[in-house]
């Protein structure tokens, strides 16, 4: 068990556990924010999830050889970088839930990956940083201080870029991620950049979604990571569980590792 929570010297909650991503998983279900807080399960390893970290990995490479000022990667060597990953990590995927088996998989990444090549790369103009960490002070009073944490995939001078290798097209709801999305909020406060932008690789085809933050946005951040701390501090002594959420897609056992401890766990037989 891993302790994400600490009390300092004047009494007050230390919170070490926030990310983009803990946020999001506490508005799905404040019980998988608990479970997944503090170690009780493990994530197991998705095709699809894997396959964009694949992706991801050989996207990182062609810009780093951009930034490094060598001799910059062709579209063959990223194809060559990034079979290299997914052979690695297709040997550990868990659930071939998205893609079925790992050539199909592949087949899949090639062709997010040539979209990326094609189109996305000819944009980006001064990168300067790829995996980019944060860890910064984004609530500090009398009663907690609360640090956000957070790995930003492109740093250009004037944007931010996060890539998404998603099956669907996330570009069709991008009035969602105008309204709410938490991670360009998150990563425009934490660089002090306020233009991001997502590049997203779909089964489909590309899209680029261009976000504006300001600290509106930063502000509303900072109450809603508040509230959701305040409730974690007053429920730390429940050994039970936490609020439960079972409204939606991500309540199964599919997609939750908490599921067979929750709603999926079998009732104990009767002894009659």
């Amino acid at each position: 068990m891993k302790y994400p929570i600490h009390i300092d010297e004047k009494g007050r909650y230390v919170h070490t556990w926030v990310r983009q991503s803990s946020i999001k998983t506490s508005d799905m279900c404040m019980n998988r924010l608990r479970e997944t807080m503090f170690d009780l399960v493990s994530d197991p390893n998705n095709d699809g999830a894997d396959l964009g970290t694949a992706c991801h990995q050989a996207v990182e490479d062609v810009i780093m050889s951009r930034i490094e000022q060598e001799a910059e990667m062709t579209e063959y060597d990223m194809y060559d970088a990034f079979d290299y990953y997914w052979d690695e990590m297709s040997e550990e995927v868990d659930n071939w839930h998205s893609y079925g088996d790992a050539q199909t998989a592949w087949d899949n990444g090639r062709v997010k990956l040539k979209n990326w090549y094609d189109h996305v790369l000819p944009m980006i103009e001064k990168p300067v940083g790829v995996e980019v960490d944060f860890n910064k002070i984004f609530i500090e009073d009398d009663q907690r201080v609360v640090y956000l944490r957070g790995t930003v995939d492109l740093v250009e001078e004037h944007r931010l870029w996060d890539w998404k290798f998603p099956k669907a097209n996330y570009t069709r709801d991008r009035w969602q991620y105008e309204r709410w999305d938490v991670q360009s909020i998150a990563y425009t406060w934490a660089l002090e950049q306020p233009n991001f932008r997502f590049g997203v690789m779909h089964n489909s085809g590309w899209g680029t979604m261009d976000l504006m933050r300001d600290e509106s946005h930063h502000d509303w951040l900072r109450t809603k990571v508040a509230t959701i701390c305040e409730y974690v501090e007053n429920n730390l002594h429940l050994e039970g569980k936490w609020l439960l959420n079972d409204n939606g897609w991500w309540c199964s056992e599919k997609w939750c590792p908490s599921w067979t401890r929750c709603k999926g766990a079998k009732p104990l037989e009767s002894e009659e």
